[in-house]
């Protein structure tokens, strides 16, 4: 037999064998590559915002510290698991970490700031406020999986790489979703972030109010729709039952009233006892009953209008983080809830009680240094 005949068989199975190998890492298609570095980028960004929450809650003067931390090793370990653990069996997804902010062979995730009014993302920069992971198939690393024998035998065919590793950034937005605007008068001097103050429950009243008659308005609050009127086909009810993506507003005008029913109390409060809505930013006691919800609301200068029923806008001067302890309102649960797959509230209502209590507050003005380091309480994908 002629055995250059067999040689040249060889080469072209070798070749084809090496091309169905490229070939069936290339299908961890770009689409799945990219969408498991977006996933890893949220959940270690939401690994991050919790942690930042944790030390809001339990010492919230060394918050500061936490914001300086390059590692974040914690949020690092999340986004590893989220990007292989999916693709365990098949280790076909590679996501590298070796603590470092650059994007090397052997590392593929950084932490750094995101700058919103740049919209530029600084690996290792701080305050730390976003996360950047690379995906990469296994194939094209040199550390895991086949490593470099994955590429090399389709390297006889000239080709050296199917690759594309795609990357992502998800931040801490600083902004807010909020459905209330409080009054700046709430916000007490000696609490200004990353201060986070611990004070006595406070009861706030959507009731509307007349400036002549009121000497503070730092019990007061609003409903918002924040930078887009409320419709007949979006109702401000609709608004608090479907939840509003993040906005930022600082600086801006927004619509505001006060209102005279407990209608939309009613709404909030079926949302922040869904288990459902908004879990990652509520905080729950040892006996599993939920003593509070962290919200980001913004704050106006109400001195001198008067809070109507009728929307108006009002410039926003702060934001604030805030943790409503717990929302009284008597009736039927609001946006169509059931009461008996409800949280259950860590202090309990008493009748005549009606209102929205807070019991945790900092803020920051909008032109003030210190909005730099505020975080949002949603990661969204930012590149």
């Amino acid at each position: 037999m002629d055995t250059s005949y067999v040689t040249i068989m060889l080469v072209v199975f070798l070749v084809l064998t090496g091309l169905a190998i490229d070939i069936g890492y290339m299908y961890v298609s770009d689409e799945d590559l990219q969408h498991s570095a977006e996933m890893a980028a949220l959940t270690g960004a939401e690994s991050l915002k919790k942690r930042l929450l944790l030390q809001a809650q339990h010492s919230p003067g060394k918050l500061a510290q936490v914001l300086a931390d390059p590692l974040q090793s914690a949020a690092r370990s999340v986004a590893v698991d989220t990007a292989t653990g999916k693709h365990s069996a098949s280790a076909l997804v590679a996501l590298m970490n070796d603590n470092g902010n650059a994007l090397t062979e052997n590392n593929d995730i950084t932490v750094g700031f995101w700058n919103m009014s740049s919209r530029s993302y600084t690996p290792g920069g701080t305050p730390v406020n976003a996360m950047q992971v690379r995906a990469r198939r296994t194939a094209e690393s040199s550390s895991v999986g086949l490593g470099s024998l994955g590429t090399f035998v389709a390297k006889i065919s000239g080709t050296a790489s199917f690759g594309s590793t795609p990357v992502a950034v998800a931040a801490l937005v600083p902004g807010t979703r909020s459905n209330i605007a409080i009054c700046a008068a709430a916000c007490e001097p000696s609490c200004g972030y990353p201060d986070v103050c611990s004070i006595p429950e406070r009861r706030m009243s959507h009731l509307p109010w007349d400036p002549q008659r009121e000497n503070s308005s730092a019990n007061r609050y609003l409903y918002t729709s924040l930078l887009h009127p409320v419709t007949i086909t979006n109702t401000m009810s609709d608004l608090v039952c479907q939840e509003m993506p993040v906005q930022e507003v600082c600086g801006l005008p927004i619509f505001t009233a006060a209102m005279k029913t407990d209608a939309i109390l009613r709404d909030l409060k079926a949302m922040m006892y869904d288990p459902n809505v908004d879990s990652s930013n509520k905080e729950y006691d040892n006996n599993g009953k939920l003593a509070g919800w962290w919200v980001v609301v913004p704050a106006t200068d109400c001195a001198g209008f008067q809070a109507g029923e009728a929307f108006e806008q009002h410039t926003v001067v702060k934001y604030s983080l805030v943790r409503i302890s717990r929302i009284c309102a008597a009736g039927e649960p609001g946006c169509g809830k059931a009461s008996a797959s409800a949280d259950q509230p860590a202090v309990a209502c008493v009748p005549g009680g009606e209102g929205l209590y807070i019991d945790r507050i900092s803020c920051v003005g909008c032109d003030n240094a210190s909005k730099r380091q505020f975080f949002g309480l949603r990661p969204v994908l930012v590149n």
